[in-house]
């Protein structure tokens, strides 16, 4: 038997040990039931991809996030669990293996270690392997209903998703030309047409054979000229009449016309022979096919490109390819000027003559006509170009004559006679563009050239005079704030050369738009830090904001407070978390406003703090 006094000793010293094991504390473990969270940062929602493209998302866990998963078309396409430092995950996407030309929904699910899962939002994305995308384009000279005269540029912007391979010219169905490289504007000659309506349009073909036809314009050709019924004029500059040629001679002729010339008929002693339709006009006529030792009548006539015929007058040369005696002629070249030389006052027509048995005389010939002979052994002529028509090519031709009568003709050169200036300068208005949208104060710039130099460019508004621009560069600062608002204004300009030539430039039309008419609100969402996202330190708080046409300014709130405004992009400002209590929350949202006052809430977050 236990004496009492042991037994109440032991009962004391349980009781105290239960006491005292009851006072200790009990930590239980935390269940995590917080999700990740996840973004798509690549591609960003809406655009189109071709071929293989890595599909990037951005997540975060308050642990440790375990994998993502990757879905297209809400089908399983792979799973990443190695995400690097930056918390981003990939996958590779072949976008060949999906069907073209239609969007695609690329969406993940972030899981953490525990298998809490975060769905995004899906995303749509384009496969566009092929390119089936024709070229944008549209005219910008000249516009619809436009009166045109002279050389005209008709001018064409035009864009691709690759590049263009070209722009060809078509008017009244007719191709005119191709342009392969921009800009893209081709000089069209409306002096080669009657004046009348016609219809202009252009086609525009990429690298892929992708075709756009850009809608024809109207327009009115009006270079004050009537029914061409006007004869081309010129003549026979070689050989002279009354020559006596051998072996192959040079049939040349000079032709003009008011408007065009077509081509040129040769015909020997009436017999139509060939056609030329090229400058120089020529036929080489081989003689020892006509009969020997008589004359033979060399006829021309002229046709232009109306139908207009001119005959000129026949001239008769000697053909006699088997002389007596002396049958070696002397050497004859024309030594100054040369071909294609620009001729302007007094020039001295040189000859280079020799013979074997001595020179007789040199006969100088001005577009076929005997303008001077010269016996000395200087042989040369002293020409007052200004006796010819000016702006013109001139056939120089000269024939050498030997003491046996034998005569070379040395190869006629053509020159051209320049005396005055009377070639109009060119110009173009290069900015701004025709049909383009102006506000505010925007800067008019003018490429002005001209063959000896420009004088002046006068520049106006809606017809009325606004400046006049003496020295390059030709630019005006225009303020459209002083124009009536939501019209088209005309910008014209008349460039002067220093001989008084003017050239009217085409005018371009754009409209005035001031006042905005905006009434769409601004776009916004917080990029960082993410919602629920355990957060520390400072703290780049981000917005991204658009809007159709400028965004103010944004300002940025922690538990409905102002902590700052940002008004450029991108809109950030740096959040000091460590005076706030760990473990508190916080809720982030941003006011957007645009430059017309409307203002969007971008959706609030809340994050954690962890200092």
């Amino acid at each position: 038997m236990i004496p009492s006094y042991k037994f109440l000793s032991n009962f004391g010293i349980i009781i105290i040990a239960l006491f005292t094991l009851s006072c200790e504390t009990v930590t239980l473990p935390i269940a995590d039931t917080t999700p990740p969270q996840a973004v798509l940062i690549y591609p960003v929602d809406g655009i189109s991809v071709a071929g293989d493209i890595s599909v990037l998302a951005r997540a975060t866990d308050n642990e440790k996030v375990d994998s993502v998963q990757f879905y297209i078309n809400q089908k399983w396409v792979g799973t990443d669990n190695s995400g690097n430092k930056d918390d981003i995950f990939h996958f590779e996407w072949k976008t060949g293996e999906y069907t073209e030309d239609e969007f695609h929904f690329v969406s993940i699910i972030a899981y953490d270690m525990v298998q809490n899962a975060y769905a995004s939002f899906p995303i749509r994305i384009k496969a566009d392997n092929h390119d089936n995308e024709p070229p944008t384009a549209f005219l910008l000279n000249p516009f619809s209903g436009q009166y045109v005269s002279g050389i005209v540029n008709i001018t064409v912007e035009a864009s691709d998703n690759d590049s263009i391979q070209y722009v060809s010219y078509y008017v009244n169905n007719v191709l005119q030309g191709y342009v392969l490289e921009p800009p893209y504007i081709f000089p069209w000659n409306t002096l080669l047409y009657l004046d009348d309506h016609y219809s202009i349009y252009v086609l525009v073909r990429d690298m892929s054979n992708n075709l756009t036809t850009v809608p024809p314009v109207n327009v009115i050709i009006d270079n004050n000229q009537q029914n061409d019924v006007t004869p081309p004029t010129g003549s026979i500059v070689s050989p002279p009449a009354g020559l006596t040629v051998s072996g192959s001679v040079d049939i040349i002729v000079s032709a003009s016309d008011n408007r065009a010339m077509d081509e040129v008929a040769f015909s020997i002693d009436g017999n139509y022979i060939i056609s030329d339709g090229e400058v120089p006009y020529h036929y080489s006529w081989d003689t020892t096919l006509e009969e020997e030792d008589i004359e033979h009548t060399i006829s021309v006539v002229l046709i232009d490109l109306a139908g207009n015929e001119s005959p000129l007058n026949p001239i008769s040369v000697f053909v006699d390819n088997d002389p007596a005696g002396d049958i070696t002629p002397p050497i004859v070249l024309i030594t100054n000027p040369v071909a294609g030389q620009d001729l302007t006052g007094t020039v001295s027509i040189e000859v280079l003559a020799e013979d074997d048995t001595g020179m007789d005389r040199v006969e100088f010939f001005i577009n076929g006509d005997s303008v001077h002979t010269d016996t000395s052994d200087a042989f040369n002529y002293i020409w007052d170009t200004e006796t010819v028509t000016d702006d013109m090519d001139h056939i120089i031709a000269v024939v050498g004559f030997d003491l046996e009568g034998n005569a070379t003709l040395a190869p006629p050169i053509a020159v051209y006679v320049d005396n005055f200036d009377n070639i109009a300068p060119t110009g173009q208005i290069q900015n701004p563009v025709a049909g383009q949208t102006v506000t505010g104060t925007i800067t008019i710039e003018i490429s002005a050239t001209d063959n000896i130099g420009v004088e002046q460019v006068n520049l106006s508004i809606d017809g009325i005079p606004r400046d006049t621009l003496t020295t390059f560069p030709y630019t005006y600062e225009w303020d459209t704030t002083s124009e009536t608002d939501d019209e088209d204004h005309v910008i014209s300009i008349i460039v002067s050369d220093s001989s008084d030539n003017i050239s009217y430039v085409p005018p371009v039309s754009v409209f005035v738009n001031n006042i905005i008419d905006d009434i769409t609100p601004p776009v916004a969402s917080i990029s960082n830090p993410l919602s629920g996202q355990t957060v520390s330190d400072t703290v780049s708080f981000t917005v991204q904001a658009v809007d159709d046409f400028g965004v103010n300014n944004v300002e940025f709130f922690i538990d409905g407070e102002s902590i700052g405004t940002d008004y450029t992009d991108p809109y950030q400002i740096d959040w000091d978390t460590t005076p706030l209590e760990n473990e508190s929350q916080h809720t982030l949202s941003a006011y957007v406003t645009d430059d017309a006052g409307h203002t969007t809430i971008a959706q609030p977050i809340l994050v954690t703090i962890s200092n």
